[in-house]
């Protein structure tokens, strides 16, 4: 069976709709439904209509390495152990790179939060000094923070083990990525909200 392999910028937006129904929320295509055959989302995966069929879809999440900081006989290794990867997973799967824009402000607040306020008054307004150095700094800047997924879909009458696709993409935590499938309606729903209104600052 050929692997597809897509890498999508834009691919959340078919599931728009059914992600969250905000109070507040701008939402940017009022009529997604129209485009987009959306069912439900549940606590393990998407319920997608494509076509005539149903397909299941799942969502994972993958924190990469830095490759380039490795030795070459390492990098040769995670290649290999990469090869057997993308050899076992004989699916259809997408890769979805979500990059969404830190909200400095919110960042140096939280920072602020946590200084000790038992810790000596020395202390304190050195750290003071510092977020202040570093809200002027970051002030004009553009910070984004990156999130890799891979998304497999099936048919949903397809006969399929869902936990020897979780064995699969667990190969990858020999290569250094730690990989975890997302569960939890709100957790799935956070993650198509989140790509889908990219002008939201995190």
């Amino acid at each position: 069976m050929k692997k597809r392999k897509k890498y999508v910028d834009g691919l959340m937006c078919k599931w728009y709709k059914i992600i969250y129904e905000m109070e507040g929320c701008n939402i940017k295509y009022e009529n997604i439904n129209k485009l987009f055959n959306f069912i439900d989302v549940t606590d393990n995966y998407i319920l997608l209509k494509k076509k005539e069929e149903v397909e299941k879809v799942y969502i994972y999440e993958i924190e990469p390495v830095t490759f380039l900081n490795f030795s070459m006989d390492v990098q040769s290794n995670i290649l290999s152990l990469y090869n057997e990867f993308l050899r076992e997973l004989n699916y259809d799967f997408q890769i979805y790179i979500s990059n969404k824009r830190i909200n400095v402000e919110s960042y140096i607040n939280n920072l602020s939060k946590i200084i000790n306020t038992k810790a000596s008054k020395e202390y304190i307004e050195l750290m003071n000094k510092y977020l202040q150095n570093i809200s002027r700094e970051l002030e004009d800047e553009m910070i984004y923070t990156t999130k890799y997924y891979i998304i497999i879909s099936f048919k949903r009458d397809s006969v399929f083990d869902i936990t020897h696709i979780d064995s699969i993409i667990q190969k990858l935590d020999y290569v250094g990525c730690n990989t975890k499938r997302i569960k939890k309606k709100e957790n799935i729903k956070n993650i198509l909200y989140e790509s889908f209104n990219k002008e939201v600052l995190v």
